[in-house]
């Protein structure tokens, strides 16, 4: 009598946890969201939520999908791996959610990647661009995370290759944010020059919300470099600008120069005029497609996308294709239907995952000249 009342609770229990997904298969079919709405970084977390909600909006204006609205749970993680990982276990705790989106920042997406292995729910990488995050996806271990946005290893490779044609790869120095996506932009940089023969000039790094660069600025000025390669988001991004500025520069910058977010007097003075950049998305980008996604986010929010709206957009797009070819609200379907996914990219390429679960849509080369930013090339991942 007793083991036939532990079988009963067992499968009481069992029918209780499987119950959250059961019930998500009436109502809107949910995905979670972990990305930065507050802290250093909450623009770029601003942008993705809007690149996120104009695809959702897209696609329920069609009628949804299975029949059924899609909504996103934004979630702040604040760029912190504590927080995100915080979040996301409490999300997955719920058992409401079909996938997980994000993470926006390498280090958060990192932190979050065990989490949904263990819990056997799809995790869709829009932003961060960390080159280990699918060094350890599909054959590298987690088949639950698909990274849509190509890895700073494969961006920069186009980048070198770009500036080798020209002669100027072979004297670069590099300052970046002592974090996973600074140490990944110094990784690929290296490895990208190792094949060319050449390596970098000085590699240096700072901590995040560093108030004075004049000392490291200085120091690398002394050091004569041909380019300098700069890995610094939005409020260091801003700062550093300014005291480069008033430095008076010296030396052409590259690498992941975020371009779009360069204070407009700056931009306008002409003294950034020589900076190549490598970004997966440029809103200029001269597609029908691209076209009619910018007209749509300016109609919404007056600004122009920037690459991480874009990204977000098209990750989302991806994750609603797949779970409306899964047929179901399921994870491990949804999972399945990612592997397979072939879908037209906004930049004019098709979007596939490898082996690793990364998707290799193009890079696209970007040039200031006469205070303006212009695509000079755009070249697969």
């Amino acid at each position: 009598m007793r083991k036939m009342r532990l079988t009963i609770a067992v499968a009481a229990f069992a029918a209780l946890a499987y119950s959250g997904y059961a019930q998500s298969q009436e109502g809107p079919i949910l995905i979670g969201s972990s990305i930065p709405l507050t802290g250093g970084v909450s623009t770029f977390g601003q942008h993705s939520r809007w690149g996120s909600e104009l695809a959702i909006a897209e696609a329920n204006a069609k009628g949804g999908v299975l029949g059924r609205k899609i909504e996103m749970d934004f979630q702040d993680n604040r760029c912190n791996p504590a927080e995100a990982v915080k979040s996301v276990t409490q999300m997955l705790s719920e058992k409401k959610y079909v996938a997980i989106f994000d993470g926006l920042c390498s280090s958060a997406a990192l932190a979050i990647m065990p989490l949904v292995e263990r819990a056997g729910v799809p995790f869709v990488v829009a932003n961060a661009s960390a080159t280990s995050i699918a060094e350890r996806s599909g054959v590298g271990g987690n088949k639950w995370t698909f990274k849509v946005n190509p890895t700073d290893a494969s961006m920069l490779d186009a980048l070198i290759a770009w500036l080798d044609k020209d002669g100027k790869a072979n004297n670069i120095a590099f300052l970046g944010e002592d974090t996973d996506f600074g140490r990944a932009g110094s990784t690929g940089l290296e490895n990208a020059l190792k094949k060319r023969n050449l390596k970098l000039a000085t590699v240096d790094f700072y901590q995040k919300g560093t108030a004075d660069f004049t000392p490291v600025f200085t120091k690398i000025k002394a050091k004569k470099p041909a380019l300098l390669a700069l890995y610094a988001i939005d409020a260091d991004f801003q700062n550093a600008m300014r005291q480069w500025y008033t430095l008076g520069g010296g030396v052409p910058l590259t690498g992941r120069v975020l371009v779009d977010q360069v204070p407009k007097e700056i931009m306008d003075s002409g003294f950034l005029d020589g900076t190549t950049s490598v970004q997966p998305y440029d809103p200029s980008v001269d597609t029908p497609g691209n076209k009619a996604f910018v007209e749509a986010f300016r109609k919404l929010h007056n600004v122009p996308p920037i690459l991480v709206s874009f990204e977000s957009y098209e990750a989302t797009k991806v994750l609603i294709d797949a779970i409306r070819r899964a047929g179901k609200a399921d994870p491990a379907a949804i999972r399945d239907a990612l592997t397979t996914t072939k879908m037209p990219s906004l930049l004019g390429t098709t979007i596939e995952f490898d082996d690793h679960n990364l998707a290799h849509n193009n890079a696209i080369i970007l040039s200031i000249k006469g205070g303006k930013v212009v695509v000079v090339g755009m070249s697969k991942t």
